[in-house]
């Protein structure tokens, strides 16, 4: 039988390789005890339409880590940041429950990613950064086009007042117009207060 075909074996490595970031990790936050506030336990499970993974494999292999890696940052009163690209709205449910605390980048181009349908159903439990398109409306679009984005993304994920951090969605690209980076932010300085 080949080994890697082995679902045991996958299982053994993937425990040994957690264990020793486990560890790594929890001799970071013993010796910076309380000087930490955000840790990131991440991955990428979306692409631009759908799921890399089947949601099968995610519990199989990466959420029983996951939530390890998230008990140890809350236990620490850390809060944990994930980063995850993509249409990746089938596990917002799992990711909630596994305690993630901010989702990033919100990329809201991408199926089932709407900022309005993302606050209603899990603005109660975690905080959206992100969300300004940077694959089209930074890039390609003019100053003012960025500023109504903003607006658009602060109407939607801070509609209660709370629970959003504005950014782009993701990296800027080098071809994003120095204009519309400062449009974005004197946009969210200006409409963004409560």
């Amino acid at each position: 039988m080949d080994p890697y075909d082995d679902a045991e074996l996958t299982h053994h490595i993937i425990a040994r390789i957690s264990d020793f970031f486990y560890e790594y990790h929890l001799r970071i936050f013993e010796t910076c005890q309380g000087l930490i506030d955000t840790a990131q336990v991440t991955d990428d499970f979306g692409s631009q339409t759908g799921l890399l993974i089947s949601p099968e494999t995610f519990h199989t292999f990466y959420r029983p880590q996951m939530q390890r890696f998230i008990d140890l940052c809350h236990s620490f009163g850390i809060k944990v940041f994930h980063h995850d690209d993509g249409a990746i709205r089938p596990l917002l449910p799992d990711l909630v429950e596994v305690g993630i605390d901010i989702l990033n980048p919100i990329q809201t181009q991408c199926p089932g990613m709407e900022m309005e349908g993302l606050k209603r159903d899990f603005g109660q439990y975690i905080c959206f950064h992100g969300a300004i398109d940077n694959q089209d409306v930074l890039p390609f679009r003019s100053p003012e086009e960025v500023r109504a984005e903003v607006r658009h993304a602060i109407d939607a994920l801070a509609s209660d007042g709370t629970g959003y951090i504005l950014a782009p969605c993701h990296n800027l690209q080098a071809v994003t117009p120095v204009d519309n980076i400062i449009a974005m932010y004197d946009e969210a300085h200006n409409y963004g207060k409560f």
